[in-house]
């Protein structure tokens, strides 16, 4: 049977247009960042269910968990980095620009449950403030992350554009939870939704930044770090 990425075929090998070791480091990828973001979500999202966002203490904490979301995703994300060739500088400072960027994501993911004077806005104006947050939202992230990237990859900005597709995706699936949890829903059933929403969201971007990863190492612009082989 033939590796998704091309490496082995039954009583041959044929070449791959991988370097060895990618299918590892896809899988690492997809498990370290599913693991950090689903964790993360789930302790972040659950808070902002059962917070009153109209005091400033409460508003506060979720901005709190908005940044351990960040940093348990970037921390996730660093250590599947660490098979890649990369200054160690962008590994050691990624969790820290991803918390930085996940508050500023929550601050803005917030807004519309803690400003009630939106709804004497006009139609036009509160469509147009939605659709600005909606694009500083999706881009906080991915823009924190290409800052560094930039600095040893020239088309780094491939970053943005995969993390744009894969968040827009993925925060879809965060939309389901507000519908189907209700004011009478048991906690523990709540925080059941909320986690189920968060693997699914941090499924869809691990899987589609780490295709990011792989047009990289397809074209040799990144390369893996060497390691044991085991056949």
């Amino acid at each position: 049977m033939a590796s998704p990425l091309g490496g082995e075929r039954v009583g041959e090998r044929v070449s791959s247009v991988y370097p060895p070791g990618t299918d590892t480091f896809f899988r690492r990828w997809v498990a370290c960042t599913v693991a950090g973001e689903a964790v993360g979500f789930t302790v972040a999202a659950a808070l902002a269910a059962t917070q009153d966002l109209s005091h400033m203490p409460e508003f506060a904490i979720l901005l709190g968990a908005g940044a351990i979301e960040g940093a348990l995703l970037g921390r996730g994300q660093a250590m599947a980095m660490t098979r890649l060739q990369l200054p160690a500088a962008i590994i050691r400072l990624w969790p820290v620009a991803t918390s930085v960027a996940a508050v500023v994501a929550w601050s803005i993911g917030l807004i519309p449950g803690s400003i009630h004077r939106m709804s004497s806005w006009s139609p036009w104006a509160g469509w147009l403030l939605a659709v600005v947050l909606v694009l500083v939202l999706l881009a906080s992230i991915p823009t924190a992350q290409f800052m560094l990237l930039r600095t040893a990859l020239p088309t780094a900005g491939r970053w943005i554009r995969f993390n744009a597709v894969a968040w827009t995706l993925g925060l879809s699936w965060t939309f389901a939870p507000p519908a189907l949890v209700k004011p009478n829903t048991p906690v523990v059933s709540e925080i059941g939704v909320y986690a189920i929403a968060g693997v699914l969201m941090a499924t869809t971007v691990a899987i589609i930044t780490g295709l990011c990863w792989l047009s990289w190492l397809k074209r040799g612009n990144l390369r893996m770090v060497v390691r044991e082989i085991f056949d």
